[in-house]
């Protein structure tokens, strides 16, 4: 910006700040030092202590090695048989009959499955089975006598199951519930723990939902279903020990490796103090020869293959004997479901909708094959040493080397450290926190490098020079005075978006002279900024003679929908009194088409060094674009969202329908502004009553809309909705493909 006078500084005055400045030179030594420690052992707190945030990063690292680097698919004796969609098609409905799920049972047992884990809870009596199904039935006299007495002779369906599960090595599982309640099953196993009690760290719940007790009764093993999903929802371990009261638990998956290994229990072997302080810590768990390493509270770190490479059997097949049984043959066979109706999807790195089933199949793969990935107890200590020395090294170098310099080395700790990462993860199967180095690195930098840029005191220029372009001056000024209030690079905001567009210009303009066109676009841009700025707008760009404007950045106005929705309004009002005035000088001038939507977008500056501009990126700006767009095709001039009329309930609108967006899934309410003397109009009252049985999908829209197009053949909207009824279209729902 070219400079000038701003005011700030009168002839003889010191600039303003100038004795903070001084006093910033005197302590900046000591800030060099101190700050940037403080900053370090902040880090080194935060790796430590791992609130949400900070394990969310060094998860999402995690999952990035899995998706490049995902376990290799191997010959482990696992199968998993899926109770999926194409089954509930073929075999009926979910809950499937006891009996039917007997039948699966004895399929997978005839065809020499080695263990059967049933991913299924039973917890209710089947309510087809006859001894539930005869008491609803009507008494009355001669064959329905009769049959109830012959049927009432039939076995339990639950009965049934209860035997198919005796017979074959089924294990069954059971919920655990934060809820307490006497409900135990049954445990046909014993642990023994070598250490201290681990209890205290193991996921506690207070009862269980269990299966029907005959038919856990029959199970060679029982184990715990529940998956503890990292704060993110995202699976990336699983428990293999539960803890029920002051009882240990093994899971569903443990319980299905222990009975195919032919294990009588477990042992836990339990280190006296974990890396947290005065907790004991497990170390692993071994059963059946096998040896499970696990974090400190019993679980195990999932290492997931490519959701293509896992290749379920269907259930339908087994029940109809369709199906190689040479496939089933020794294998450890997991039951569940991947139907998405009945909830059982889990969100994991590799796959954002996994079946419960396949994540059990998983575990009990990567315990058979060995594969582990690991988090040791010491890999935590080795990573805030390299955190610390780094740190140290940078504090010492960043008064001695340029701001350049020490971003060469901080860049190369933190590659060393990515590197190092990477490679215990591919080589070792390690999981090494690379997040924590760089951060502190990125830190520390940062810091220091702030102090030294702190000894100027130019917020207010930079504040004038960054925003005074595109601004409203009453803005400009709130941030001069107040220039905490900005936040340069990005931050997350709700913005309401406001696009306004000329209809036909470019036509028009081919045909018009260059002292016309400017003459005649200069006018209207002046006019339309004007109004922007007096309802506080910021002007995010001009192209051509479109606008593009946000309210509610860079500074704070929690009235940003209604300063849009009367902007908008305006807007409309001065765009129809100016193509009046020019149509009477013999320039066509269209109709200025308005778009507005409320949202969340990130705002900020965005560019590089030579070149920035504040600005915001978001799903919203496009919607409001969009709904710009929209005009055409409604015959309306002011299209606005209902997120937008839902901070603002503006009284005068009449809405438009639910437009389904191209690329959307879900309509987004839309209604067309109205200004109050066109609200008052009798075709307003007259379209929202035919409105009503649109909505209503009543048939009689059809003809009330066609009444009220030759009534008011002028009305736009009325038009679009008579003719999209007339071609057979229903209801409040647009799907517009073309926007």
């Amino acid at each position: 910006m070219p400079g000038g006078n701003f005011g700030w500084v009168r002839p003889g005055m010191s600039p303003p700040g100038s004795g903070s400045i001084a006093l910033m030179r005197r302590l900046a030594p000591w800030l060099h030092l101190v700050v940037p420690f403080t900053v370090l052992a902040i880090a080194l707190v935060l790796h430590v202590r791992a609130p949400g945030f900070v394990e969310n990063l060094r998860f999402r690292v995690f999952d990035t090695y899995q998706r490049l680097s995902p376990r290799p698919p191997a010959g482990a004796p696992v199968v998993v048989v899926d109770i999926d969609d194409a089954s509930l098609r073929r075999v009926g409905q979910w809950p499937w009959p006891r009996t039917r799920i007997a039948e699966l049972i004895d399929g997978l047992h005839d065809a020499g499955a080695a263990v059967i884990g049933l991913d299924v809870l039973l917890s209710e009596p089947d309510f087809t089975s006859p001894e539930n199904v005869i008491p609803r039935w009507k008494t009355t006299p001669g064959a329905a006598v009769r049959i109830r007495e012959a049927v009432a002779g039939l076995p339990s369906h639950d009965e049934i199951l209860a035997d198919a599960v005796r017979r074959a090595p089924v294990v069954t599982g059971f919920a655990l519930t934060g809820k307490p309640n006497p409900a135990r099953p049954p445990r046909p196993y014993h642990i023994e723990i070598v250490g201290p009690n681990p209890l205290p760290v193991l996921p506690e719940f207070a009862g269980t939902v269990p299966n029907l007790p005959h038919i856990d009764a029959g199970a060679l093993g029982v184990g715990g279903f529940n998956f503890l999903p990292a704060v993110d929802g995202v699976l990336r371990r699983i428990p293999l020990l539960l803890r029920i009261g002051n009882d240990i638990s093994p899971s569903f998956s443990a319980e299905m490796l222990r009975v195919l290994l032919g294990a009588d229990g477990y042992e836990i072997r339990v280190d006296p103090v974990g890396i947290e302080g005065a907790l004991p810590a497990i170390r692993e768990v071994a059963v059946g020869g096998l040896v499970i390493p696990t974090d400190a509270a019993g679980r195990m770190w999932l290492h997931f293959t490519r959701p293509e490479s896992v290749h379920p059997l269907p259930a339908w097949q087994v029940l109809a004997g369709d199906m190689d049984p040479e496939r089933l043959a020794g294998q450890a066979v997991a039951v569940g479901t991947s139907a998405a109706g009945l909830k059982d999807l889990r969100a994991t790195p590799l796959d954002l909708a996994a079946a419960g089933v396949t994540v059990h199949a998983t575990a009990v793969e990567q315990m058979l094959l060995g594969q582990f990935l690991e988090r040791p107890a010491w890999v935590e200590p080795v990573e805030l040493i390299y955190t610390a020395l780094l740190g140290l090294v940078l504090i010492l170098l960043l008064r001695r080397l340029k701001a350049l310099g020490c971003a060469v080395l901080g860049t190369l700790a933190v590659t060393v450290a990515a590197g190092a990462s990477w490679y215990a993860y591919t080589e070792h199967r390690l999981l090494v926190d690379p997040i924590l180095p760089s951060l502190a690195a990125l830190l520390v930098y940062l810091v220091g490098s702030l102090i030294s840029f702190a000894r100027t005191e130019a917020e207010r220029r930079q504040v004038r020079t960054a925003f005074a372009h595109y601004l409203a001056p009453t803005v400009v000024q709130q941030l001069v005075d107040h220039p905490e209030a900005l936040r340069l690079g990005g931050e997350r905001r709700e913005t309401t978006f406001l696009f306004t567009d000329l209809a036909g210009f470019t036509s028009l303009a081919e045909g018009l002279e260059p002292d016309v066109l400017v003459r005649l676009l200069n006018e209207y841009l002046d006019g339309t900024c004007r109004i922007v700025l007096h309802h506080g707008g910021t002007i995010d760009k001009i192209v051509g003679d479109a606008l593009h404007v946000m309210f509610n950045a860079p500074s704070d106005q929690p009235d940003h929908a209604e300063r849009a929705i009367r902007c908008a309004l305006e807007l409309d009002g001065f765009c129809r009194d100016y193509a009046a005035r020019q149509r009477t000088l013999g320039i066509d001038l269209g109709d200025t088409r308005i778009g507005v939507n409320t949202g969340e977008t990130v705002v900020g500056n965005f560019g590089g060094a030579t070149r920035f501009d504040y600005t915001a990126h978001g799903d919203a700006i496009n919607t409001a674009a969009r709904l710009e767009g929209v005009n055409k095709y409604f015959g309306t001039r002011i299209c606005v969202s209902e997120t937008t009329l839902a901070h603002c309930p503006w009284p005068h609108h009449r809405p438009i329908g639910r437009l389904v967006l191209k690329g959307k899934s879900e309509g987004l309410g839309t209604f067309e502004l109205l200004d109050d003397a066109r609200a008052e109009a009798p075709e307003i009252e007259e379209y929202m009553r035919a409105w009503r049985l649109l909505e209503a999908e009543n048939p009689a829209a059809v003809a009330a809309f066609a009444r009220l197009a030759e009534r008011y053949p002028a009305d736009g909207l009325i038009a679009f909705q008579a003719t999209r009824l007339k071609t057979g279209m229903s209801g409040p729902v647009i799907r517009l493909t073309g926007k």
